[in-house]
C-alpha cells in the first residue's frame, strides 16, 4: 500500500502523540486507525528512531520514548540585570527558536510572565529554568527556591479578609484569577492566562499541585511533574509548561475567550474535581471556598469533567444561595454526569435560577 507524503505525515505524527502519554497499545492502534500491519508501525518506528526522533525505552509500557534535548540556566536574584524580559532574551529565546511562530509568542509570555512571578513574589534566591525539547513538544521547567507560591498567597489572603486561609483556599484562588499578593502592581491574571496558553500546566509547591491540562493526561501529567520535582532540592514553586512546537493556537484568541477590552478578565474557568482536593464535592464549605469572589466575574464556568458524584450540599450552596445572591454572575456547569445534572435540577427544585444555565450540552458525552 502507498500512502502520499501528508498521510504518512499523519501517521507519523499519531505514533509520536502516542509515543508521548506512553500508550501501551501503540502498535495495535497505528494498525487499527490507518489500517496497516504490524511490520508497517513497526518500519515508521523504526525509520524514526534512525532520524534520531524515538528510541528504545524498556521502562515505557509502550516500548518507545521521544528523544528528547535538554537545556539548563540559572540566575541569581537580586543581581543587576536580572529583569524578566532580560532573561528570557538572554537564556530561553534563542533555545526556543525551533518551535513555530505561534508557539514562540506563547513561549514568551508565558515564560516572562512565570519569571517576573519568581523574581518579585518568590522571596527567594536563585531561579533555575530547564528546556525539554523533542520532535512534537517543548517544556519549559521554572524554578525557585522561595517560600512557595501558596505561601505567599495564604500570607495575602489573612491580611484580606481570609480567615486563617490554608493551602486549599489559596489552590482555589489560583484557579479562579484576578488574586495576586502585591495588587498594586499586579492584575492577578498571569498564572490564570498562562494556564490557558500552553496544552498543560503545573505548579507544584509544598506537595500541593495546580493543574491546568483541559481534562487529558491526568495521570501523565501529575506523574511528570512529581519526577521532576523529587529530581531537585529547597523547591519553593515549580512550574512545568508543555507546549505543541507546531501549535495553531493563537494567544490573542486565548485572551479573548476570558477578558473584555475594556473590564479585563471577566469569564473564569474552575475544574470542580481539582479545586475540590480534598475528595469529592459534597461540603458547604468546599462550594463557598469556590464561590468567594465569584462576584467579580460575569461569567463562571464550573468544569465537572472526572466528577461522579455531587452532594446536595454543596450544590445547593452554588446553585441555589449564591445565584440567588449574585444573579450579576451566569454560572455555567459543563461536563456533566448524569448524577451531577440531576442533583443541580434537584436543588432548584424544579425552578433554577435564571442566572444557572443548565442545557443538555453541558453534560458528558451530550
Amino acid at each position: 500500500m502507498s500512502f502520499t507524503e501528508q498521510k504518512r505525515a499523519e501517521i507519523e505524527k499519531y505514533i509520536l502523540r502516542k509515543i508521548a502519554v506512553d500508550d501501551e497499545k501503540l502498535i495495535e492502534k497505528t494498525m487499527d486507525s490507518f489500517g496497516i500491519s504490524i511490520t508497517s508501525a513497526k518500519r515508521y518506528l523504526k525509520k524514526m528512531a534512525e532520524e534520531g526522533n524515538v528510541m528504545k525505552q524498556a521502562d515505557q509500557a509502550c516500548g518507545y520514548a521521544l528523544c528528547e534535548e535538554t537545556l539548563e540556566e540559572c540566575v541569581r536574584i537580586g543581581e543587576s540585570g536580572q529583569q524578566e524580559d532580560e532573561i528570557y532574551d538572554r537564556l530561553l529565546r534563542e533555545k526556543l527558536s525551533g518551535c513555530g511562530k505561534n508557539a514562540q509568542r506563547i513561549w514568551q509570555y508565558v515564560c516572562v510572565e512565570m519569571l517576573n512571578n519568581a523574581l518579585e513574589h518568590s522571596r527567594g534566591t536563585q531561579i533555575r529554568m530547564i528546556v525539554r525539547r523533542n520532535v512534537l513538544y517543548t517544556t519549559v521547567l521554572i524554578l525557585d527556591d522561595g517560600v512557595g507560591v501558596f505561601r505567599t498567597l495564604m500570607d495575602y489572603m489573612a491580611g484580606h479578609g481570609w480567615n486563617e486561609p490554608d493551602e486549599k483556599d489559596a489552590l482555589v484562588e489560583l484557579y479562579k484569577g484576578k488574586i495576586t499578593s502585591a495588587a498594586s502592581a499586579h492584575s492577578g491574571e498571569g498564572i490564570f492566562f498562562s494556564s490557558k496558553a500552553v496544552d498543560t500546566f503545573a505548579i507544584w509547591s509544598g506537595g500541593k499541585m495546580y493543574k491546568c491540562y483541559g481534562g487529558r493526561e491526568h495521570t501523565v501529567l501529575e506523574n511528570r511533574l512529581l519526577a521532576y520535582a523529587s529530581r531537585f532540592q529547597n523547591i519553593g514553586t515549580l512550574v512545568m509548561m508543555t507546549l505543541e512546537n507546531e501549535t495553531v493556537r493563537d494567544l490573542a484568541e486565548v485572551f479573548d475567550v476570558f477578558a473584555d477590552v475594556d473590564e479585563g478578565l471577566i469569564r473564569t474557568r474552575i475544574p470542580i474535581r481539582e479545586a475540590c482536593i480534598s475528595g469529592e464535592p459534597v461540603a458547604r464549605s468546599q462550594a463557598r471556598r469556590i464561590c468567594r469572589r465569584l462576584e467579580e466575574f460575569k461569567e463562571v464556568i464550573l468544569d465537572f469533567d472526572g466528577v461522579e458524584f455531587m452532594g446536595q450540599g454543596f450544590a445547593d450552596e452554588i446553585f441555589r444561595v449564591f445565584a440567588a445572591a449574585c444573579p450579576g454572575v451566569l454560572l455555567c456547569p459543563v461536563h456533566m454526569e448524569k448524577e451531577v445534572h440531576r442533583m443541580i435540577r434537584h436543588v432548584g427544585r424544579g425552578q433554577l435560577a435564571a442566572n444557572v444555565l443548565l442545557e443538555a450540552d453541558g453534560m458528558a458525552g451530550a
